[in-house]
């Protein structure tokens, strides 16, 4: 019961990662704010929460919307009174060209997962700042800002890379805040959302070269949240943590030839 009484606030929690991070958390103590776009999935993410015996709210979720996000913030304020930890795993995923991508396709793309940073933190750093220890931030990136190419993900990568950016910094302005700003940058998780993208063959194909040959699990993730979220991560701020099973160092001709028509 690491989080007992803590209050979290995890976006994207629907389903995938954020709803296996949101578990987690419930599970050791926290009381959490379900923040999801498809109010279905979130509803079943707090029915989870609360056969566990834990404490859920469930929030609006798209990130894409600055009054959706203000109103996220406030509406766990007002059930918990309190945010101690930000875990920020929604984002937007789109794929294709960028000669080919329709303009309003990238614009959503950088409201979610570029603007929306700016104003979560903004909307949460007055009130993590007042967390019992610490206030935490943990942004949930991709291994994809780590690599030069991979094919028709070039808008996904760059924001994301954006993020790692947008952290460091936020780590030593939040600093004086008493709050730690940290990273995860999952490689290739084995969530609903990606086999939608990918199909059921080829991640298993891709995961096959990796050095830890297996597609990752949400639960590789929460753990990951847990650990830089614990008092045991309370000299850690401003870092990515890489949770991709070695796939960014796999040679990019074996997964442009595996992905080529995906």
């Amino acid at each position: 019961m690491r989080f007992k009484d803590k209050v979290v606030l995890v976006t994207g929690a629907g389903r995938g990662m954020g709803r296996a991070i949101a578990l987690a958390y419930a599970q050791e103590g926290a009381r959490v704010v379900v923040s999801a776009r498809t109010p279905r999935h979130g509803e079943e993410t707090v029915a989870q929460i609360t056969s566990l015996g834990g404490e859920a709210h469930l929030v609006g979720g798209d990130i894409a919307d600055r009054a959706a996000v203000k109103a996220m913030v406030e509406g766990g304020m007002e059930r918990f009174g309190a945010l101690d930890i930000l875990v920020h795993c929604a984002a937007d995923t789109a794929r294709g060209l960028i000669s080919e991508m329709a303009d309003d396709t990238f614009d959503h793309l950088v409201r979610s997962n570029i603007q929306s940073l700016f104003w979560l933190a903004k909307d949460c750093a007055p009130y993590l700042s007042r967390a019992s220890d610490k206030g935490r931030v943990i942004f949930i990136s991709s291994g994809e800002a780590n690599r030069k190419y991979t094919p028709t993900l070039i808008p996904y990568s760059s924001s994301k890379a954006f993020m790692n950016a947008f952290a460091r910094g936020l780590a030593v302005e939040f600093g004086a805040l008493n709050i730690l700003v940290n990273v995860i940058e999952p490689g290739l998780i084995g969530t609903d959302h990606m086999f939608e993208s990918l199909g059921e063959e080829v991640p298993h194909r891709l995961a096959e070269h990796f050095p830890v040959p297996r597609l990752g699990q949400s639960t590789d993730i929460a753990d990951a949240a847990l650990f830089l979220t614990s008092n045991e991560a309370s000299y850690i701020t401003g870092t990515s943590l890489l949770v991709d099973g070695g796939a960014t160092m796999v040679a990019m001709p074996k997964v442009e030839e595996i992905l080529k028509g995906h």
